[in-house]
């Protein structure tokens, strides 16, 4: 068996569903590279138009090794230029699968992109099976495409059983976002 400290090649996680916690995951998995001294590039693909804070304290941080954006027109039934903007963070994302210098590239509800077409799931198969061989990347979001679940090394659905939303409660600040 490999030990951990011997292993050089980067893993694909997809972390999907309909219950809550897939980007709080990535959060997680994000601090936890960090204090391994990791390069980190964080883009979330959805999430721009309000203020939340998770880009507050990443702004807060300013930690050498953290880039945090959001990269998204907001939530996908708001108007706005969603294909646009997915496309911009795309391109951001390419460059950071191309590059060498990133540990771990997190491309938060990049599901959500794929699924409602603003970004070619072949175009993003094809970056991510070329990334560098110890990049890992996290991709999370609902609607996770059966060839991307197929590609990704570690899959995790996360499965709502209660939400106060069900009941009429709105997203609560420092608990939603």
């Amino acid at each position: 068996m490999l030990k951990e400290e011997d292993r050089s090649a980067g893993i694909l996680l997809n972390i999907t569903g309909n219950g809550k916690g897939k980007t709080t995951s990535a959060f997680g998995i994000t601090i936890r590279a960090l204090g391994w001294g990791w390069n980190v590039v964080f883009l979330q693909f959805v999430k721009g138009a309000v203020e939340t804070g998770e880009k507050r304290f990443f702004a807060s941080l300013n930690h050498p090794s953290l880039l945090f954006e959001q990269v998204g027109a907001g939530l996908s039934w708001h108007p706005g230029d969603h294909k646009g903007m997915a496309e911009a963070g795309w391109k951001r994302a390419e460059a950071f699968l191309r590059s060498g210098e990133v540990d771990l590239l997190v491309m938060d509800e990049l599901n959500i992109a794929l699924h409602y077409q603003w970004l070619s799931l072949d175009h993003v198969l094809d970056a991510l099976k070329h990334r560098p061989p110890h990049q890992n990347v996290i991709i999370t979001g609902r609607y996770a495409p059966a060839p991307l679940l197929d590609l990704s090394d570690l899959v995790s659905e996360i499965r709502s059983v209660k939400h106060p939303f069900d009941k009429g409660i709105p997203a609560i600040r420092g608990i939603d976002f």
